[in-house]
Protein backbone atom coordinates (compact mmCIF):
# COMPACT_ATOMS: atom_id res chain seq x y z
CA UNK A 1 0.00 0.00 0.00
CA UNK A 2 1.05 3.58 -0.36
CA UNK A 3 0.33 7.05 -1.57
CA UNK A 4 1.51 8.72 -4.76
CA UNK A 5 1.80 12.51 -4.55
CA UNK A 6 2.15 14.67 -7.68
CA UNK A 7 4.22 17.83 -7.94
CA UNK A 8 1.45 19.82 -9.62
CA UNK A 9 -0.12 22.99 -8.31
CA UNK A 10 -3.64 22.78 -6.89
CA UNK A 11 -6.14 22.40 -8.45
CA UNK A 12 -4.67 19.48 -10.36
CA UNK A 13 -5.43 18.98 -14.03
CA UNK A 14 -5.40 15.57 -15.67
CA UNK A 15 -1.99 14.97 -17.21
CA UNK A 16 -3.48 14.45 -20.67
CA UNK A 17 -5.61 17.61 -20.78
CA UNK A 18 -4.26 20.17 -23.23
CA UNK A 19 -2.97 23.38 -21.78
CA UNK A 20 -0.47 24.55 -19.25
CA UNK A 21 0.41 22.15 -16.44
CA UNK A 22 1.58 24.17 -13.42
CA UNK A 23 4.19 22.50 -11.26
CA UNK A 24 4.70 23.20 -7.58
CA UNK A 25 8.03 24.72 -6.57
CA UNK A 26 10.48 21.92 -5.74
CA UNK A 27 11.06 23.22 -2.21
CA UNK A 28 7.33 23.26 -1.42
CA UNK A 29 6.86 19.75 -2.77
CA UNK A 30 9.86 18.47 -0.81
CA UNK A 31 8.19 19.83 2.35
CA UNK A 32 5.10 17.75 1.53
CA UNK A 33 7.22 14.64 1.04
CA UNK A 34 9.05 15.20 4.32
CA UNK A 35 5.69 15.58 6.09
CA UNK A 36 4.46 12.39 4.43
CA UNK A 37 7.54 10.49 5.52
CA UNK A 38 7.14 11.76 9.10
CA UNK A 39 3.56 10.47 9.08
CA UNK A 40 4.61 7.09 7.66
CA UNK A 41 4.04 4.44 10.32
CA UNK A 42 5.33 1.36 8.52
CA UNK A 43 7.82 0.69 5.73
CA UNK A 44 5.13 -1.35 3.98
CA UNK A 45 3.28 1.92 3.25
CA UNK A 46 5.20 3.66 0.46
CA UNK A 47 5.42 7.39 -0.13
CA UNK A 48 5.86 7.77 -3.89
CA UNK A 49 6.78 11.12 -5.44
CA UNK A 50 5.44 11.71 -8.94
CA UNK A 51 7.02 14.35 -11.11
CA UNK A 52 5.06 15.81 -13.98
CA UNK A 53 8.04 17.73 -15.37
CA UNK A 54 7.95 15.84 -18.68
CA UNK A 55 4.17 16.28 -18.94
CA UNK A 56 4.61 20.02 -18.38
CA UNK A 57 7.21 20.20 -21.15
CA UNK A 58 10.09 21.06 -18.82
CA UNK A 59 12.43 18.45 -20.26
CA UNK A 60 14.59 15.62 -19.02
CA UNK A 61 17.03 17.78 -17.01
CA UNK A 62 14.22 19.35 -14.98
CA UNK A 63 12.61 15.95 -14.48
CA UNK A 64 15.93 14.64 -13.16
CA UNK A 65 16.46 17.68 -10.93
CA UNK A 66 13.04 17.20 -9.38
CA UNK A 67 13.35 13.42 -9.12
CA UNK A 68 16.70 13.73 -7.37
CA UNK A 69 15.34 16.27 -4.90
CA UNK A 70 12.38 14.00 -4.13
CA UNK A 71 14.65 11.00 -3.70
CA UNK A 72 16.94 12.98 -1.42
CA UNK A 73 13.88 14.04 0.62
CA UNK A 74 13.16 10.38 1.35
CA UNK A 75 10.61 9.30 -1.26
CA UNK A 76 10.33 5.52 -1.36
CA UNK A 77 10.03 5.63 -5.16
CA UNK A 78 9.87 8.28 -7.88
CA UNK A 79 7.29 8.10 -10.66
CA UNK A 80 8.39 9.72 -13.93
CA UNK A 81 5.33 10.45 -16.06
CA UNK A 82 5.39 11.20 -19.78
CA UNK A 83 2.79 11.59 -22.49
CA UNK A 84 5.26 10.99 -25.31
CA UNK A 85 4.36 8.31 -27.85
CA UNK A 86 7.61 6.44 -27.18
CA UNK A 87 9.57 5.63 -24.04
CA UNK A 88 12.53 7.78 -25.17
CA UNK A 89 12.09 10.42 -22.44
CA UNK A 90 11.70 7.75 -19.79
CA UNK A 91 14.83 6.04 -21.11
CA UNK A 92 16.76 9.33 -20.96
CA UNK A 93 15.77 9.82 -17.33
CA UNK A 94 16.41 6.21 -16.37
CA UNK A 95 19.86 6.10 -17.99
CA UNK A 96 20.91 9.19 -16.01
CA UNK A 97 19.30 8.10 -12.73
CA UNK A 98 21.97 8.05 -10.04
CA UNK A 99 19.99 7.34 -6.88
CA UNK A 100 19.05 4.03 -5.24
CA UNK A 101 15.39 5.10 -5.13
CA UNK A 102 13.30 2.93 -7.49
CA UNK A 103 11.79 4.52 -10.60
CA UNK A 104 8.15 4.00 -11.57
CA UNK A 105 6.70 4.41 -15.09
CA UNK A 106 3.14 4.63 -16.42
CA UNK A 107 3.23 3.70 -20.14
CA UNK A 108 -0.21 5.04 -21.04
CA UNK A 109 0.97 6.60 -24.32
CA UNK A 110 3.93 4.33 -25.00
CA UNK A 111 2.05 1.13 -24.24
CA UNK A 112 3.75 -0.83 -27.04
CA UNK A 113 7.05 -0.67 -25.15
CA UNK A 114 7.73 -4.18 -23.84
CA UNK A 115 7.91 -4.59 -20.08
CA UNK A 116 11.34 -6.19 -20.50
CA UNK A 117 12.61 -3.00 -22.18
CA UNK A 118 11.43 -0.88 -19.25
CA UNK A 119 12.97 -3.33 -16.79
CA UNK A 120 16.26 -3.21 -18.72
CA UNK A 121 16.27 0.56 -18.19
CA UNK A 122 16.04 0.02 -14.44
CA UNK A 123 12.35 0.82 -14.07
CA UNK A 124 11.26 -1.14 -10.99
CA UNK A 125 7.48 -0.59 -11.09
CA UNK A 126 5.23 -0.24 -14.14
CA UNK A 127 1.64 0.90 -13.72
CA UNK A 128 -0.72 -0.05 -16.53
CA UNK A 129 -3.30 2.55 -15.55
CA UNK A 130 -6.06 2.09 -18.11
CA UNK A 131 -4.93 -0.82 -20.24
CA UNK A 132 -7.74 -3.13 -19.16
CA UNK A 133 -10.27 -0.62 -20.52
CA UNK A 134 -8.44 -0.65 -23.85
CA UNK A 135 -8.13 -4.44 -24.07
Amino acid sequence: AGVCVEDKQFPKLNSFVDGRQELAPVEAFVEKLVAGKKAQRTREFAVIARTEALIAGCGVEEALRRARAYSDAGADAVLIHSKAKTAAEIADVAMQWDRPTPLVAVPTTYCNTPLDDLAALGIKVVIYANHMMRA
